[in-house]
Parts: structure tokens; C-alpha cells; sequence
């Protein structure tokens, strides 16, 4: 073998070595956790207003209330800073719940509402 060819397997080795670790090391900067936000059990305060404007639509048995208020909540459940299973599972509780405000089943919309409340907590 040549030293020409030991020289430049060398140069290979150690820029590779030297890139690899630039990458490392711009892959560490660019991994910043989730910034926080609103999700489930950590809503902002426009979640909160959307939640009591549901609570009270479906109180007084205002479907048209209700459903405007569901709209904006399946907006919230958008904005939520969680994985996809998670608002998954949210949209579907959603849909139970805008189906039974729909057939103005208000005693069931009452009774998926309290158990969506978990969702929508104020932080303590």
C-alpha cells in the first residue's frame, strides 16, 4: 500500500469523524422540548371560557348553543400540544358527546361533559 493511500483514508476518517460530530452536535441543539401550551389537563384560558360555554349550553338544553360551543372546543383539542393518540382519543369522546347534544339526550351530553372535565381542569 502506498502512503498516499493510508493518508487519505486518514483525512477520510477524521473529517468524517469531525462532521459526524457536527451533526451530533446541531441534532442536540435542534431537539428543544415541546414548549408549553394547552392540552389536557393544562388549559389556557380560552379553552376554559369554550368548556363553560358548553357547560351552559348543555345546562339550559340549547342544542344550537351547544353545538356552536362543541365546534370550538374540537378547535382546542387541535391546538393541543400532546401526541396524535391523545387527540384521538379526545375527538372520539367529542363525537359521543355531539352526537348525544345532537339527539338532545341532555342527561348523557351531562354526563360526558363532567367526565371530559378532567380535560379541561384549571392547573393547581
Amino acid at each position: 500500500m502506498s502512503t498516499r493511500t493510508v493518508k487519505e483514508r486518514w483525512a477520510f476518517l477524521i473529517v468524517t469523524g469531525f462532521f459526524s460530530a457536527a451533526l451530533f452536535i446541531l441534532a442536540l441543539g435542534g431537539c428543544a422540548s415541546t414548549p408549553p401550551g394547552p392540552g389536557p389537563g393544562t388549559p389556557d384560558e380560552i379553552q376554559l371560557q369554550h368548556y363553560e360555554m358548553l357547560k351552559s349550553a348543555i345546562e339550559a338544553k340549547d342544542r344550537v348553543d351547544a353545538l356552536a360551543a362543541l365546534a370550538l372546543f374540537e378547535a382546542d383539542i387541535f391546538r393541543w400540544h400532546t401526541n396524535s393518540l391523545t387527540v384521538a382519543v379526545a375527538i372520539t369522546e367529542l363525537l359521543s358527546l355531539t352526537d348525544a347534544v345532537d339527539k338532545e339526550e341532555w342527561a348523557s351530553a351531562n354526563k360526558m361533559l363532567i367526565d371530559l372535565k378532567s380535560k379541561y381542569r384549571r392547573p393547581q
